[in-house]
Order: structure tokens, then C-alpha cells, then sequence
């Protein structure tokens, strides 16, 4: 066991790295987790608004309390530089003035100077409320234009205005009982995954996959089996301890408990990723790239399968051509496969079952293919090893 061993040795200099990604994700995705176990429920964004009545007459006094009862209502002194400050540091983030003749012009159907507003920024909600605000003019002018006099005019518009409409959420997968802190914890897995293994263990592949190294191994008693074994071993006892360590801290931050039910198929689809990313490495460290090399595939595998697959982008926001392309990445499928579980997508147990042995298949092909360089390298470094020798024994 004597590769194991000096395995483990050069891996004791470069776990180091593994423990800062690994608690860098721990900090980032449980917060995230965390917060996806509220309850999904749609509420009205509430704005800090000022209102300036100028016209102070019944119908500006509806005006001003519909706004009031849809937002929040902040008071503040009636001056151009009051009125900048409160909304620069966002003690309010809208100012409305009901302008003087507001009502007369109402009545005759005006809606040119019936309102001046004051904001900085352009959010959502900004534009929400003008549309608000435009909808309760036009409310208005269409029932006085119906007959109704102003007040009951204004008295309807605002009924009109005040209906909410009922939003429900709606999964897929009712039956699942896949908790949403689960969801969120095991979302962001792969691009971790693909970060701790890569940077922890290629740098230990290829310390031992060095030319001087490698010629020593060969001209040594170790067959090329026994150690391509044990280089697995290795690899296998530091990824399965990244794994349990990852899968423990989701029980005891996010669960508080075992895994229950389909969080299970979770963990599955997790440990076949890392499977992948385990044999993805080994691919890697099979051309011997250097450190900075190393560190530029780390990055563009790992962020590139984020924003590509759906890691860090839902894949419905995806364009086609993305998505056709993220179809040959091992990431693509974990995703498929966790957002079924999670209620994105309608629940069938073939289709999961398709999606985990594609990313299956994925991580076999690699390790052929590292098998298989291995292979080539070992028979190509047999003839100098043996010329070498021959020229001793000549020598002698």
C-alpha cells in the first residue's frame, strides 16, 4: 500500500484548500436554505410614500387614502431639499403632490397636471404604483363618463382598485414530501463539488502522475493494476469523506434530522455527481496541466456548468440553444433530476431513474478514458525503462 499511502500523504498538504470551499458553500447555502422553508405566498410589495395634498377636497382625500391603505405611509417636511434627502437615503421612495384643481379637472375629464410624483429609483414597485395611479384616473373617468357623478365616481374607482386577486403556488409533485430547505441545500451542490474535488484532488493525481515518479513506480515491484488501485483507493476515501461531511451537515443545519422519504434520491443523485466529478478529475490530472492550468479548468468547468445547466440560472430561463448544449454535461441531468424531486417538474420514477444513469454513464466513460491513458502511458515509458536498463547491464 505503499501509493496509498504517499496518496494520502501529498493529499495532508492540499486538504486545506478542500476545507475553505467546502465551508465557503456550508455559509452560503444553508442561509439559502434556510429561507426557502417559508411558505410561498404572493403579497403586495408595500412602498414609504408621502403624499402632498394641494387641493384638499373630498376626492383628493380618497385619493390619498387609497394609496395609503396599499403602502406605507411616511410624513416628512413639505421642501425640495427635505423631500431629496428622505428619498435619497430612502426614508421614503415615493413622493406624490395631489396638485391644486385636482378635483375640478377631474370632473371634466382632464388628466394632463392632476398629479406630480417624485421618486430616484426605477423599481418594479415604482412602476407599479404610477400604473396604480394611472388606473384609478381612468377608473374614474370612465364611470363619470357612464353618468356617475364624481363622488360616486371616485367611490367605485377605488372599490375597483382595492380588489386583489388570489395567487396560488402550485408543485408538481404534491406527493413528494422532498422538504423545501432540502432543495434548496442540495441545489447548489454541484458547482461545490466540482470546486472541492478538482482543486483538492488533481494536485495529488498529478504529483503522482510526474514523469520521475511515474518511471520509479514502473521500474518498481508495484504492477500497474495494484496501482491504479490504489490510486482509486485514495480517491475514493477522500471523496467519500468530502461526501459524508456534506451529507451531515445537511441533516444536522438544514433537517435536524435523517433524510426522510425522497430526500433520499437526493443523496443519490448527489453521491452519483460526485462520482462524476471524482472521475472528472482523474481525466484531467491524466494530461499532468499545471498549477495555473489547473486553476483556470477549475473555474470554467465549475462556474461554466453553474450558469450553463441550471445550477445557478433555473433552467426555464435558459434559451434553447444553452440548453441544447448543457444536454452533454454531467451537470445538466443532476439538475433534471433535483428539480423533479423539488416539485418543479411532474414526478416519474423512469425518467429519475433515466437522468441518474446518464449522469451514471458519464462518470464510467471518463474513467474508460483515464483507464485508458494510464494504459498508454505505462506502455509507452516500458521501452525507455527497458533501454535504460540494458544500457547498465552493457555498461557492466
Amino acid at each position: 500500500m505503499q501509493i496509498f499511502k504517499l496518496f494520502m500523504k501529498v493529499l495532508r498538504k492540499k486538504i486545506f484548500t478542500a476545507l475553505i470551499f467546502v465551508i465557503v458553500f456550508v455559509a452560503i447555502s444553508i442561509p439559502m436554505a434556510k429561507n426557502s422553508t417559508t411558505e410561498k405566498a404572493f403579497k403586495d410589495t408595500r412602498l414609504k410614500i408621502t403624499v402632498f395634498d394641494d387641493d384638499n377636497t373630498p376626492e383628493s382625500r380618497a385619493l390619498t387614502d387609497m394609496i395609503y391603505s396599499k403602502h406605507k405611509r411616511v410624513d416628512i417636511e413639505r421642501d425640495k431639499e427635505a423631500m431629496t434627502e428622505a428619498l435619497y437615503f430612502e426614508v421614503t421612495n415615493y413622493v406624490l403632490v395631489i396638485n391644486k384643481g385636482y378635483s375640478e379637472k377631474l370632473a371634466a375629464g382632464e388628466t394632463d397636471g392632476l398629479l406630480t410624483s417624485y421618486h430616484i429609483h426605477e423599481w418594479f414597485s415604482v412602476v407599479l404604483t404610477d400604473q396604480l395611479l394611472d388606473s384609478y384616473i381612468s377608473s374614474v373617468n370612465a364611470y363619470t363618463a357612464a353618468g356617475c357623478d364624481l363622488s360616486e365616481a371616485v367611490e367605485k374607482a377605488g372599490e375597483a382598485v382595492a380588489d386583489e386577486t388570489e395567487v396560488n403556488y402550485t408543485s408538481f409533485n404534491k406527493q413528494s414530501d422532498f422538504g423545501r430547505s432540502a432543495g434548496g441545500y442540495f441545489s447548489y451542490l454541484p458547482y461545490i463539488l466540482i470546486s472541492v474535488v478538482i482543486s483538492a484532488l488533481c494536485p495529488v493525481l498529478i504529483t503522482l502522475n510526474k514523469k520521475e515518479v511515474r518511471f520509479r513506480t514502473n521500474c518498481s515491484s508495484i504492477r500497474p493494476s495494484s496501482y491504479t488501485m490504489q490510486v482509486f483507493a485514495g480517491s475514493a476515501v477522500f471523496v467519500s469523506a468530502v461526501w459524508l461531511f456534506i451529507m451531515v451537515i445537511g441533516t444536522v443545519f438544514i433537517k435536524g434530522s435523517i433524510y426522510s422519504g425522497t430526500e433520499w434520491l437526493a443523496v443519490l443523485n448527489s453521491l452519483i455527481f460526485m462520482l462524476v466529478a471524482t472521475a472528472m478529475a482523474m481525466l484531467i490530472c491524466s494530461f499532468t496541466p499545471t498549477e495555473n492550468v489547473l486553476n483556470i479548468i477549475t473555474q470554467v468547468l465549475s462556474l461554466g456548468m453553474s450558469f450553463t445547466c441550471g445550477i445557478f440560472v433555473p433552467q426555464s430561463m435558459l434559451g434553447a440553444g444553452v440548453l441544447s448544449f448543457a444536454r452533454f454535461l454531467p451537470a445538466f441531468w443532476y439538475v433534471k433530476a433535483n428539480d423533479m424531486l423539488c416539485g418543479k417538474e411532474a414526478f416519474d420514477s423512469s425518467k429519475l431513474a433515466g437522468y441518474l444513469l446518464i449522469e451514471f454513464g458519464f462518470a464510467v466513460v471518463m474513467i474508460l478514458i483515464t483507464l485508458l491513458i494510464h494504459k498508454l502511458r505505462y506502455n509507452s515509458a516500458k521501452p525507455a525503462v527497458r533501454s535504460r536498463s540494458s544500457e547498465l547491464r552493457a555498461q557492466n
